[in-house]
């Protein structure tokens, strides 16, 4: 049976429970699986299956049924950051798309118009894949995506309705946020199930641009980097056993040449190892995760980068508080994000579900830097999809 995405959940009026179910599947969304959608839609593919079995190959092929999601958020931000300003702020706002081209064939892209100044926004396309499917053992997909490194790169992407907090773990900020991890690239991906019975294994293999071509620009004073011909290479290993139901354990190793615009910098080696643990349940949200980022070239000394997170929150009814910690720390000397030194602290914040497909969350959090002062720092969002 195929697995379920997430997204293809809002598709029904009436959503009992639209926010766990949607929780549920967002596997499923990592994976960039086909989707089965509402009734209605189900019966026309079964229609359109029939259809191309019989039809000869001159008539026109089906139109393909293209889906559409929106996510948005707006917040309140205050903080204590000398030269800040506090107030209202539109978030991201992520048009997300889907087709179902054949059986076996799906499109996903993830467009997302950001505010850049007054008045002012940038649009980019964040994903963008074409994902064969034939079977529960291989999901190809081509083009743009957010790379399987650890648990929540690959689980969370631009909606972020779908977090339990206002915003991402330092760990896994995108690369506009000073994020240390390489988010996005650009190439081909497959995932799958390995044969295990009720271990649940499953693989990822990745083959990308790699940092140069994740399409961020460098936040400065970090070097910019310029296209190579070596790709960067990422596998991995996640076990979802059968019980306790909602446990996944994995590990990935990711790897890329970088290659400076910079002359006087010769290239050098960027080697990420990631592990994490994850429980979760409706009702119950464990995750922990750890990353160790080795750069070794450049003309500088070899450095490595440590960062770890761990969140919890249990929900009692439509209300979640929530737990998490913070953990990032990058050598003076390296030479892409040494000037962020160690960053550190919690983040303590609730969500209220005050309709199933609109969240309120508040959240405070205090971030202790050995290069900057302590940012304290409190948010009110509204995040909601339609």
């Amino acid at each position: 049976m195929r697995h379920a995405h997430a997204l293809a959940m809002l598709l029904f009026p009436a959503i009992a429970a639209g926010q766990s179910a949607a929780r549920r599947d967002l596997a499923a969304h990592r994976e960039h699986r086909p989707t089965p959608i509402q009734p209605q839609v189900d019966s026309a593919l079964r229609q359109h299956r029939t259809l191309t079995d019989t039809v000869s190959p001159a008539d026109p092929a089906p139109e393909p049924k293209l889906t559409l999601h929106a996510f948005a958020d707006v917040r309140y931000s205050a903080t204590d950051s000398t030269g800040s300003r506090n107030g209202f702020a539109l978030g991201q706002f992520d048009l997300f798309f889907r087709s179902q081209l054949s059986e076996d064939l799906s499109v996903l892209s993830e467009t997302v118009i950001s505010p850049s100044t007054r008045n002012q926004f940038t649009i980019k396309l964040e994903r963008l894949l074409l994902t064969w499917s034939p079977n529960d053992l291989v999901a190809v997909s081509v083009g743009r995506f957010h790379t399987g490194i650890g648990y929540y790169n690959a689980a969370y992407h631009h909606g972020t309705w779908f977090q339990t907090a206002v915003g991402r773990p330092l760990l896994f900020a995108f690369e506009s946020d000073l994020g240390v991890v390489p988010v996005h690239t650009v190439g081909l991906s497959a995932t799958g199930e390995i044969p295990s019975g009720a271990l649940g294994l499953r693989y990822v293999a990745e083959l990308g641009s790699g940092r140069a071509g994740q399409a961020s620009p460098p936040v400065a004073p970090q070097p910019s980097l310029s296209d190579n011909n070596e790709p960067s290479v990422n596998i991995g290993l996640i076990i979802r056993p059968d019980a306790p139901d909602g446990l996944q354990v994995g590990v990935s190793l990711y790897r890329d040449r970088l290659t400076f615009d910079n002359a006087a910098l010769v290239p050098m080696t960027e080697t990420i190892g990631a592990g994490h643990a994850v429980y979760r349940r409706d009702d119950e949200e464990l995750l922990f995760e750890s990353v160790v980022m080795r750069h070794a070239g450049g003309g500088a000394p070899s450095t490595t980068t440590w960062g770890h997170y761990a969140q919890a929150s249990h929900a009692y009814g439509k209300v979640r508080p929530y737990l998490r910690y913070d953990d990032v720390s990058v050598p003076r000397a390296d030479v892409l994000f040494g000037n962020l030194g160690r960053r550190r602290g919690p983040t303590l914040g609730v969500r209220l579900d005050f309709d199933p497909l609109a969240a309120l969350k508040l959240q405070a959090s205090s971030i202790e830097s050995d290069v900057r002062p302590t940012l304290r720092r409190f948010d009110a969002q509204v995040a909601f999809t339609f």
